[in-house]
């Protein structure tokens, strides 16, 4: 029964895919279409992560401006709004993204950057890099959840005082 996939590096400095079982571990070469393939699943994840990362700061940026812009046309007198703290916190939520999402750029590049040397020193370690990868993954979760959770808020304010 395999229990996981593991990427190894052999003193050759040649990647191998290595299945871990209950009994033992095998070290299996990867055949070049495979490799291929597995290079273009890389290259389709980061462009994915890159695009997801993009749309997740326009999208906030844009609903924070919006909202910011036409908050006066929508609301008349915002003193006299009900649930302001609906719209306060959309905001700080909004907001939150922006700074989450810029924190995971740096965040991740610093991991992908430490992988790269475990690699050149030949110290890689499969679980380490899922761990990180995991790190990124929470992050960008939390991030998606500020933003939906901001722009509900605003859209409930917004519904209570139209």
């Amino acid at each position: 029964m395999i229990i996981g996939l593991r990427i190894s590096i052999q003193t050759t400095n040649t990647f191998n895919m290595q299945k871990r079982t209950n009994e033992n571990d095998l070290i299996v070469e990867l055949p070049n279409d495979l490799k291929e393939y597995k290079n273009e699943l890389i290259a389709t994840v980061d462009k994915c992560q890159d695009s997801f990362e993009k749309q997740l700061s326009y999208i906030s940026a844009g609903c924070l401006a919006l909202s910011i812009g036409f908050i006066k046309d929508i609301i008349k007198d915002i003193d006299t709004a009900q649930s302001r703290w609906l719209l306060t916190v959309g905001w700080i939520l909004l907001g939150s993204t922006l700074l989450i999402n810029l924190f995971s750029h740096l965040i991740a590049a610093r991991l992908h950057y430490l992988t790269i040397k475990e690699i050149n020193a030949r110290q890689y370690d499969y679980d380490k890099t899922l761990n990180r990868i995991s790190s990124v993954n929470k992050i960008n979760w939390f991030s998606a959840t500020t933003l939906v959770s901001g722009i509900f808020l605003i859209i409930i304010f917004v519904t209570l005082n139209f």
